[in-house]
């Protein structure tokens, strides 16, 4: 359960709870213990009373271990403290701490306190991926979209796509100038050289491989039995990089004694001394580029992050762009339903015609599938959460042929229209026939005569055409040719000229409408709707003003920046925008006060949905 309790006004937040599986707080085990996690050193205070601000940053439910639930901290701007509850499996991020008191609760406890950077020193030998376009060190990358993964080691260059951790002659340094596209294990920080769990020293290290990211966990096993155990394995790194190459690998575990490597099929863990453990991370602290990879690859399944920025097809064809570790920056939501897996989250946006992205949470089993109204490029990173927008089709470039106009001899006919003497248009194809049932055969001495007499002949909508012994074979097939058969010709009809009008009452008035406009949340369309801005939900209220005495003017370029500025920052509840500017509002008077939503036609307002604001609405 978790416990609230008021010390001179500051809410103090106490999570009663079961020990986790690394860490154990029931008697005092770990009590302030230190662990590093995304360059952040915290200590762990067991059954320890911690005055954290009010109101939580954040909570997530459905979170698996104490270790996930600071990993998110360390992950969120503003999160100084986290706490995690065990029996309910929810995490709370907090911002920093006023106090606390030791030891002063009962239960198992973990509450865990930022106390400063880690050094910023690399290890000797971790080098950044190798990037054709790195700059010299010092340097700040500025490309396209940068893959989740972290690089491979060694190696001289800075990290594409960002600032990353970058190579020089194997020392370590700062990161350079990226490029484009990096490669899949390109970028990022380094493998290191070795791996070394000696006193844990390299407990929660990662390891990229394969498209893959895994985490170390030393002395740590997983309690169920693995489909495969490969006997003397050298090291540590190659006991991972056996199972990054294994598709249905969830974990590996190391044996001490033996140096087994056994393959798990999936990702359990638990404390265990006579092993260690590589477990799946697919969602590194890795910065996200500002834009989309301009011809991105193409994934023939959604797994993240080795398909972090490639693009997917659905089952209709439509195509959709892969944000591993993302969610929306900013739009209405359709539908919320519980999928299986990823696949079919993406198949029920497909369904749904209102549907343009989608976002999936495979940690929780509830509902995990949110369906959205408008789809782009998202720069939020949300751990456990991934996102897809509906996209551009993949293209390739033309190939180069050599039809010409009015031309009946192949190659120059390919796909060109022939006009017979009856008026009916052929679409010709070379090296391709029909092979349906002829309604007869004749020779002719030319493709065109071999058309021009199909065209005379109401029955006949099609004709194959052999050069060599001139037989022009008629048939009814009026679709294109798919047998591919190089000593032939093909035409198929397409109608007599001037039967159809490409105008008609039915569609005359939007031939020359101007095209649509960007797909958005507007007012007053989307009144009262739900949306999502950087995995933050807000009710839109057109027509509606935020009533505070303290609303600060903020710098946005429209409507949809004003709610995702709102989305990042703590101490918003509300954003309104009103004659092009952007206000964003706290949830109460300086005073303390109740704020009020009230009708107003000059402004509309988004209210995050947890705040208070969004249940104040006045009609």
């Amino acid at each position: 359960m978790v416990v609230l309790r008021e010390y001179f006004g500051w809410a103090v937040l106490a999570a009663i709870l079961t020990p986790a599986a690394a860490y154990a707080c029931d008697k005092d085990q770990d009590h302030k213990v230190t662990r590093t996690v995304n360059g952040k050193v915290y200590r762990l205070y067991c059954r320890s009373a911690i005055v954290a601000g009010q109101n939580p940053i954040k909570f997530t439910r459905n979170v698996g271990s104490t270790e996930e639930c600071l990993d998110s901290c360390s992950q969120t701007s503003g999160c100084f403290t986290a706490v995690y509850n065990a029996d309910r499996s929810i995490c709370y991020l907090r911002e920093k701490h006023t106090s606390i008191t030791e030891k002063s609760l009962t239960g198992s406890i973990f509450g865990w306190v930022y106390e400063s950077n880690a050094p910023a020193t690399p290890p000797a030998g971790a080098g950044g991926g190798q990037q054709s376009s790195g700059g010299q060190s010092g340097s700040t990358g500025t490309g396209t979209q940068q893959p989740i993964q972290g690089g491979g080691s060694g190696g001289s260059g800075g990290s594409g796509g960002g600032t990353g951790t970058g190579g020089t002659g194997g020392t370590g340094g700062t990161g350079g100038q990226g490029g484009t596209q990096n490669p899949a294990q390109g970028g990022g920080s380094g493998n290191l050289p070795s791996y070394d769990c000696t006193n844990s020293k390299d407990h929660g290290q990662l390891y990229s491989a394969n498209g893959r990211t895994f985490e170390l966990l030393c002395n740590h096993g997983n309690p169920d039995l693995g489909f495969k155990t490969i006997p003397n394995v050298a090291s540590l790194a190659a006991c991972v990089d056996l199972c990054a190459q294994e598709p249905k690998c969830g974990s590996a575990e190391f044996h001490i004694g033996s140096n087994n490597c056994e393959l798990e099929n999936d990702s359990k863990s638990t404390a265990n001394s006579g092993y260690h453990l590589w477990v799946p991370k697919p969602c590194p602290n890795t910065p996200r580029a500002k834009a989309a990879v301009a011809t991105p690859q193409i994934a023939t399944d959604l797994t993240c992050s080795a398909n972090d920025g490639k693009i997917y097809e659905g089952s209709d064809g439509t195509w959709y762009y892969i944000q591993c570790c993302s969610d929306s920056g900013g739009a209405t939501v359709k539908a919320v339903l519980q999928a299986n897996s990823h696949k079919d989250c993406v198949e029920a946006c497909v369904a749904n015609p209102d549907c343009k992205s989608v976002a999936y949470e495979p940690s929780t089993s509830g509902q995990n599938c949110k369906l959205y109204g408008q789809g782009n490029y998202s720069t939020a990173h949300v751990p456990g959460v991934h996102y897809l927008y509906a996209t551009d089709p993949p293209t390739q470039q033309p190939s180069i042929f050599d039809s010409k106009r009015c031309s009946t001899e192949c190659p120059a006919a390919d796909g060109q229209i022939f006009l017979s003497p009856t008026g009916e248009n052929f679409v010709m194809s070379c090296k391709k026939r029909h092979g349906t049932t002829y309604l007869k055969r004749e020779r002719q001495p030319s493709f065109a005569a071999c058309m021009s007499a199909c065209g005379a002949l109401p029955a006949c909508l099609s004709v194959d055409y052999e050069h060599k012994t001139q037989n022009c074979y008629f048939s009814t097939n009026s679709k294109h040719p798919t047998i591919q058969a190089v000593a032939f010709a093909s035409a198929h009809s397409a109608g007599c000229a001037g039967a159809c009008s490409s105008c008609n009452g039915s569609n005359c008035d939007t031939l020359n409408q101007p095209p649509l406009s960007p797909d958005t949340y507007l007012c007053p369309d989307h009144q009262g709707n739900w949306l999502t801005a950087n995995s933050v939900d807000f009710r839109i209220a057109c027509q509606h003003c935020i009533n505070t005495n303290h609303g600060s003017l903020v710098a946005a370029s429209d409507h949809a920046e004003c709610v995702r500025l709102c989305a990042d920052q703590n101490n918003c509840d509300g954003a309104e925008w009103k004659n092009g500017q952007c206000r964003h509002h706290p949830g109460s008077n300086s005073d303390g006060s109740r704020v009020t939503v009230t009708q107003g036609g000059a402004c509309n307002s988004f209210l995050k949905m947890q705040g208070t604001l969004a249940q104040n609405i006045i009609p």
